[in-house]
């Protein structure tokens, strides 16, 4: 995410936060973690599947959120299929593909980056705040603290790089994206 889009982030959380009367944080952190990770788990569970990633791309991506010794609490079933139709939804709209497109190009080796080109960073975006929107909640719900909050979007940031970078076609090639 680009420097002024990020302070333009905070600023509206600063002001939210300005606006709300205090009360105690409680500790949340944890569970927004284990479900972040699990539904990142899903997205790349369903790619490694389709034979689009490797199993070693899939721990390399999941483990920005929690080390891969970690094993967090599985999504039910319905909730797993809406998270995985969702992530493809948004990289096959960003791409101007079908959600079969995008994978088909992502089996001949290319990576999402390449493959949503210009609107990489739209997606990026997009695919960050929807993963991050749990976290902003709890942060404006003060559930949690600004430095959970921080903490952990910076790890969802990281898995959402991780995921655009990775060539497909299930090669244990992982690359470790460029950052702004």
């Amino acid at each position: 995410m680009s420097l002024a889009r990020r302070f333009a982030a905070a600023t509206a959380v600063v002001v939210a936060l300005c606006a709300m009367p205090a009360t105690a944080a409680q500790a949340d952190d944890n569970a927004l973690r284990e479900r972040a990770h699990a539904r990142v788990a899903a997205i790349m569970d369903d790619a490694v599947d389709l034979g689009l990633f490797s199993r070693s791309q899939e721990s390399y991506v999941i483990g920005a959120i929690i080390p891969g010794n970690t094993d967090p609490k599985d999504l039910p079933t319905r909730v797993e299929e809406r998270t995985v139709d969702a992530f493809w939804a948004i990289v096959a709209e960003g791409a101007g593909l079908s959600v079969e497109q995008v994978q088909a190009r992502l089996s001949y080796g290319s990576t999402l980056l390449r493959i949503t080109g210009a609107n990489s960073e739209d997606v990026r975006d997009r695919l960050y705040r929807w993963l991050s929107r749990p976290v902003v909640e709890a942060l404006l719900e003060r559930r949690i603290s600004a430095e959970e909050s921080t903490d952990l979007r910076d790890d969802i940031d990281r898995a959402v790089w991780r995921v655009m970078a990775q060539p497909g076609g299930g090669r244990d090639v992982i690359l470790v994206p460029r950052r702004d």
